[in-house]
């Protein structure tokens, strides 16, 4: 196992803190350290770009995820080499959310559909309109979930997963599946949908394996209409990529 951190606008405060975290590391651990701000996705590409990986030899597996995220299940990586990556080109695992105790996944089950567009165009509309539309959907969503919510202990296909922890086999980047960072943040999950979809690539949901998310961390620092702003630019671009 290899971990591999990307260091997105370096100072020298991070830069001595990544250094004592390698020093004390027992994983076989690379820094990458970028002067620019190359968010989420970008230092995902950044490193695959980096490593210079070729993938039709390895590695097999490859798994991108925030810095907030926590393993706690036993055996995870045993698990995962358990598997066929053939069979498995992107997991959606099981994520766990330590503020609300929900599943993350399956982040979207099916395409947009267009009365989802509709509602997205609207909610695009202002970041306050937005928000009460945002408040709304949410609790109709616990009530949905609290009536008809199920246990699934199978794994299944689905269209799009859960961006702050996805696992792609080697198999995703052989058949025409690459990382599209053309946005900042929020996109991750669309694109890769998108992206999979066009090479016919399946998605799964995998319940059986699972980790943690420690979301306090990663909204703390965000505001809403700050949210709003970026998940607004990611979702043009989204529209226009792959919509058009």
């Amino acid at each position: 196992v290899q971990l591999v951190i990307v260091d997105s606008a370096s100072t020298n405060a991070t830069k001595e803190e990544l250094e004592t975290l390698l020093h004390n590391s027992s994983l076989h651990t690379q820094i990458i350290y970028s002067d620019q701000n190359t968010y989420y996705w970008g230092g995902v590409a950044l490193a695959i770009k980096h490593l210079k990986l070729e993938f039709s030899i390895g590695p097999k597996w490859l798994i991108a995820c925030n810095n907030d995220i926590v393993f706690s299940q036993r055996g995870f990586i045993k698990q995962l080499l358990a598997l066929d990556p053939a069979t498995n080109p992107v997991i959606a695992p099981t994520i766990k959310s330590l503020l609300s105790g929900k599943n993350l996944n399956p982040y979207m089950a099916k395409p947009i559909a267009r009365l989802e567009k509709i509602y997205l165009s609207l909610f695009y509309i202002h970041h306050i309109s937005g928000y009460c539309m945002h408040i709304i959907r949410k609790y109709s969503k616990l009530i949905y979930r609290s009536i008809f919510n199920s246990k699934v202990n199978s794994a299944y296909k689905i269209y799009a997963p859960h961006g702050s922890f996805m696992i792609f086999s080697n198999h995703y980047f052989t058949r025409g599946g690459w990382i599209d960072d053309n946005f900042k943040m929020y996109g991750e999950e669309a694109t890769v949908a998108e992206i999979a979809q066009r090479n016919n690539i399946p998605i799964l949901f995998n319940p059986a394996l699972e980790v943690l998310h420690n979301e306090h961390s990663t909204t703390a620092n965000h505001s809403w209409k700050k949210w709003f702003t970026d998940s607004k630019e990611a979702y043009k671009y989204y529209k226009k990529a792959y919509l058009t």
